[in-house]
């Protein structure tokens, strides 16, 4: 991650077990057991946006933060100084027709999104060839999400 420190990523989250987490002032929402995908952005700080990101303690800010206290991170992708995070969200949506939004408006409040976080109901197998399709780049998560 040396060269450019801004653009667009993708988290592979993992819920272990079924949770009902509270997201900001958003109601409860009931999240399954199961692999999420979250589109995001920096504009600038990439590296230290997914530093936070992978830190456990936090203050909790954006709808990200509030589910990754349920949710571990398994790989991080990114697209260096590329900012197309709605057409990347609804490319995500488009490629794996079977995915969903458990959270209308999660990660998007500022766009027209209907959210950036899809829930893939079978799993982690076809994340690569997505990866590839998307052309992100799989970067290695160092150290512990403490």
């Amino acid at each position: 991650m040396e060269r450019q420190d801004k653009g667009t990523y993708l988290l592979v989250l993992e819920v272990k077990e079924d949770q009902t987490i509270a997201i900001g002032r958003r109601p409860l929402t009931d999240f399954k057991k199961g692999t999420y995908l979250y589109v995001g952005r920096a504009k600038n700080g990439l590296q230290g946006r997914i530093r936070r990101h992978l830190s456990k303690k936090k203050k909790r800010y954006w709808h990200i933060d509030y589910f990754l206290q349920k949710a571990k991170v398994q790989e991080i992708w990114i697209k260096p100084d590329f900012f197309d995070e709605c057409p990347t969200a609804l490319k995500v949506k488009s490629l794996v027709k079977d995915s969903s939004s458990p959270l209308k408006k999660f990660g998007a409040s500022d766009c027209n999104c209907a959210s950036h976080l899809f829930y893939l109901p079978k799993g982690k197998g076809r994340l690569k060839s997505l990866r590839r399709t998307l052309s992100f780049e799989k970067v290695e998560i160092h150290g512990n999400q403490a």
